[in-house]
This record gives C-alpha cells, structure tokens and sequence, in this order.
C-alpha cells in the first residue's frame, strides 16, 4: 500500500533511527482550514521552504479530525481520513505501491477516491516532488451571516411579508481532496478563514449563501409556519440550504452543518401586520365594523361622482350591487354600535382618574402632595432625555451647562461654511468631508448608526460587520 499505518511501539524516541524523516500538524486552530506539514529532526521542529517535502520511508501523525494529505503536482496523490480512533495514528509513506486511501470509510470520499485511482491506473506510481499537507475536518463554528428583503408568506396572517435576518453558520470540509484541489492555491502558508485567500473563501461561501435564503425560506413558508416562529425550525432551515447549495458547494468539498438565524421583517411589513391586526381587532367590535361601512359607502360614492362614463351611471351601478353599497349596515348593527359606545363612555368616566391624581409605588392612587398609604412624597416629573457632555453633565440645550460647550453634532461639520453633513460632500458648499472624520452606514443594507462615526461591530438589520467599506 502506498500508507502504510504503524504499530504505537514502533513510534518512540528510537523514531529517528527507524524513518528517514518525521512529520507532524503544527498550527491547526479552530480557524485553520488547511496547513503545511512540519518536518521534525530529532525533536526539533525545521521550519524552511522545503519542510512539507516527503520522501520514501517517511513518518507522520495524523490525529482524528484531521485529514493528512500526499500532494505531487497540485493533485492529491493519497491520503489519510482520520474521523475516529481507528483511523487515527502514526503512518510511513511507501512510493513504490499504489495509493491506499487509508480511513476511506467515510462515504462522502467517493468521488474523491475514483479520481486518485484513475490517475494513478493512467499515470502510475509517484515521480515527482511528493508534498504532505493537513486538513481540518473539524466544524468550523460562528461565521456571520445576514440577509435582507427575502419574501416570506406568512401562515398564521396569510401576509406576504418582506423577511431579513441575520446570525452564524457552521461548516465543514466532507470532502478534502475536493477541497485542497479546487480552493487551496498556496500550499506553503495555513490557510485560515480569517487572512488572505482563506478568508476571501469563507466570504465566497457567505455570497453563495444569500441568494438561497429566499428559496429556502419560501420552502419553510409552504409549511405555514409563522414568521416569528420560524427560529424554531433552524435544522429544517439548514436542511433546505444544504439542498440548495448542493451545486455550489460540493465541488468545492464544503458543507453545511448548523445555520442560526434571528429572522424579522422591514418596516413595510410591519405595517401589514399592523394593519392585519388592526382589522381583526375591528371584526369583533360593532363600532369600527360600522364606522368602516360608512367610510367605504363614502369611498365608493367619491369614485362614482369622478366616473369618465357620468357620476348617473355609477350611482346606477352602486345600485344594482344589491343596495349594499348604498346603505349603511342595518340598523341593529348601529344600535349595537351606540349601545356599546355608550356602555366604554361610562365605564371610562367612572375609572378615570382625576387630572391632579397620581399613582404611589406602593399602589395607592393619591390626588394630594403625599401619599395616603404609605406617606411618600408626590414624585417630581422627569425632565426630557438629553445629551451628555464630555464632562459628564447631562444637557437639555444647545450647550453644556457646566462647561459650555456645544452639542455635538450629527455628522461632520463643514470648515468652510459650517454646515452638518453626513455624506462624502457638503451639501452647502460642495467640499469634501475631512479624512478624519469617519461616518459609518452598512454597505449592504443601508442602515446607519445614531452615532456615525461610532458604529456597533456589526449591523443590527443585516449581521454585516462595520469595516473600511462601510466609511461614507
């Protein structure tokens, strides 16, 4: 077999008299996707350009999680997949025998296997420079992820609604030989998610991501789940997502394992919501039921007086709708509507409490300057929020009452005429805003910080982190 798995005794302090050469993983964090191998000479770890080179007879550890992979001309060669205790261990590398794709009990590895034995059948044995290289099978965890504007039906209202979220996802690599062959470009340096080529990999997985929430979501929408529900169905939402990057992500050796998403609704939404609920409040109360008749009667009535065909021929046409949008509802609707109207009136007169009344922490409502049940004073009103200084005064007014200085201001001034802006020119005079005055508003979203120029870590609509792109 090209690997050639060894027996723990015969990996000991004698290691360096039994092998040619001894690797082991340095480096693999909860970041690192994919790292070099390090070579060791009697102990001591030798760190140069050529220290991942393996040759015939060459040791290495391999541990569980991991996946150690021989690399000749950019094309895995064989590899170790080690997922478990079995799989895990100390390794020689045999270049005279066909690969051996050791722990390839994992399934998902298939097509990976195919293609080494492929090029090994037209190709034969090893013969050129052999490279050992490590990959994390690990999941890679907190990964932020927003969306924003992705059309969600709604199961309890029956709204289409216009959905945003924002949270983490977590992946990991199935399939390494996929992975180091299709992402993996400089093998001489790790290959983390936070720098160079692997950080602009994890946002390549985010821009994938995006454009599948609205098909995953609408998926979940078919089940009649309601939108303020739907965090509880994150596995289900994973699920969908995975189908729908199967074409993006396989090829690349990816997957995805967990997706947790805090899902809310625009602004516009929240006004049908508003006045879905509005309208069901007035189906159980006679009086709005009634008011709204007469409001569209009135409605229906404008419209006919502006008919291009004549105001006769739409008050004709109102008629023969059978009356309904003629009249009013009929009389003991408004009798019940009065009636209760009546009733709330009085009820309401009779709890109202006085204008000079207030109510004590204790409970007991007062109209004098002391409470009569416990004998606290009246509490003084508070004064409307404010601003803080720099000295720590709190302020109503244009300037600190303390120290005197101005308000600051909600953007940048302008030097020139003094005018406040909050855009990369004045709006007065034209001249461009100073370099050190930073104002923050999410590049993709839209959303801007009360204070621009001391944005959060991340938007609050969308879960983008504020960066140099997000500077207006």
């Amino acid at each position: 077999m090209g690997l050639i798995k060894m027996f723990t005794s015969a990996v000991g302090s004698n290691l360096a008299d039994q092998v040619v050469e001894y690797f082991r993983c340095d480096g693999m964090n909860q970041d690192t996707m994919c790292v070099p191998a390090t070579k060791v000479l009697r102990g001591k770890a030798v760190n140069n350009g050529t220290s991942d080179y393996i040759s015939n007879g060459s040791a290495f550890d391999v541990a569980i999680g991991q996946a150690a992979l021989l690399v000749e001309d950019g094309k895995v060669w064989d590899m170790v997949v080690a997922l478990d205790n079995d799989a895990a261990g100390h390794y020689k590398y045999d270049s005279s025998t066909a690969p051996s794709i050791l722990g390839s009990g994992f399934k998902d590895l298939m097509p990976s296997i195919k293609d080494i034995g492929n090029r090994f059948t037209a190709g034969g044995q090893a013969t050129h420079t052999m490279r050992l290289v490590y990959i994390n099978l690990k999941p890679l965890v907190n990964n932020k992820i927003g969306f924003g504007k992705v059309p969600f039906r709604d199961g309890e209202m029956n709204l289409s609604l216009n959905a945003q979220g924002h949270g983490s996802f977590e992946f990991k690599i199935f399939d390494p030989g996929a992975f180091y062959e299709t992402c993996v470009h400089d093998i001489s340096k790790p290959f983390t998610r936070d720098d160079g080529d692997g950080e602009q990999f994890v946002g390549q997985l985010k821009t994938d991501m995006k454009p599948k929430f609205g098909i995953a979501i609408s998926k979940l929408s078919a089940k009649r789940i309601p939108y303020d529900q739907i965090i509880a169905y994150a596995d289900d939402l994973a699920d969908e997502m995975n189908k729908v990057l199967d074409d993006k992500w396989t090829p690349k050796g990816v997957q995805l394992t967990s997706l947790s998403i805090e899902l809310n609704v625009d602004d516009e939404s929240k006004e049908r919501i508003a006045k879905f609920q509005e309208a069901r409040t007035a189906g159980s109360d006679p009086s709005m039921l009634y008011a709204m008749d007469r409001m569209s009667i009135n409605k229906a009535r404008e419209s006919a007086a502006e008919n291009t065909a004549g105001a006769m021929n739409a008050f004709m046409g109102m008629g023969m709708a059978g009356g309904s949008m003629s009249q009013p509802m009929d009389s003991s609707m408004y009798n019940q509507a009065m009636q209760q109207n009546m009733n709330n009136t009085q009820v309401a007169a009779a709890s109202a409490p006085s204008a000079d009344s207030w109510i004590c922490e204790c409970g007991t409502s007062n109209s004098g300057k002391f409470c009569q049940g416990c004998g606290k004073p009246k509490p003084e009103p508070k004064a409307a929020d404010g601003w803080t200084c720099e000295c720590g005064a709190v302020n109503q007014g244009k300037f600190c009452m303390e120290c005197g200085k101005s308000k600051p201001a909600d953007g940048w001034i302008c030097t020139k005429c003094g005018t406040v802006n909050k855009g990369k020119f004045c709006a007065e005079c034209g001249a461009k805003k100073p370099a050190g005055e930073p104002l923050y508003k999410c590049d993709k979203c839209g959303w801007e910080p009360e204070d621009p120029k001391h944005p959060p870590k991340f938007c609050p609509q969308c879960g983008d982190p504020f960066n140099d792109d997000d500077i207006v």
